[in-house]
């Protein structure tokens, strides 16, 4: 049974062209926010477009990975979850790879306003990363993550060796987002 990645990247760059090409490589499924989708395609690497699934985009393509259906595929955890989402047809997601806007960067900059800060806000990754975390799913946030998958990948992908891949992942992923909502946090604080 092939598996299901889900790719949502800010950045459109080696790292994201690497880890398709190690998935695609890996006869995994891809899925992709509308960009990263173009980017693979470009690149002639198979992807699908994650609104082909969830349906039409809304709101400027502002929520199409806010949908229950990818997040029942990154939390079903039992024989009766895992049969609702076949019966459903939606994929059980095994792996998500999100580059989160840069919200850091902006916050930091002198001439930062709400506005722009506001558009460098990323609701769906970290929201992807802690569903993945949460659902022990790979859950990448980090380019440098990638090796450690080809690795998995080079071993054979030993179940063990990819739970102890996922909580680290899960680890790194928390982190991560924590210290996303802190710079948004202190940029609004020193704001009021």
């Amino acid at each position: 049974m092939s598996k299901t990645a889900l790719l949502a990247s800010y950045e459109k760059n080696a790292p994201l062209l690497r880890l398709g090409k190690v998935l695609a490589e890996n006869g995994w499924n891809i899925l992709g926010s509308a960009g990263t989708t173009s980017y693979l395609k470009e690149n002639g690497i198979a992807c699908k477009d994650v609104a082909e699934m969830v349906g039409p985009p809304i709101l400027g393509h502002r929520v199409v990975t806010l949908s229950r259906e990818i997040y029942a595929g990154l939390l079903a955890s039992t024989k009766e979850d895992f049969a609702e989402l076949e019966r459903l047809h939606i994929p059980r997601i095994e792996l998500v790879y999100v580059n989160l806007y840069p919200l850091e960067k902006e916050t930091k900059n002198p001439q930062a306003t709400p506005d722009s800060v506001l558009e460098k806000t990323d609701i769906g990754g970290p929201t992807l990363l802690r569903a993945a975390a949460k659902g022990r799913r790979l859950a990448l946030s980090n380019p440098e993550q990638i090796e450690a998958l080809e690795s998995w990948f080079a071993n054979g992908s030993p179940e063990a060796e990819r739970e102890q891949l996922a909580l680290k992942c899960a680890a790194e992923a928390e982190r991560r987002v924590a210290d996303y909502v802190s710079s948004s946090a202190n940029y609004w604080e020193k704001s009021v």
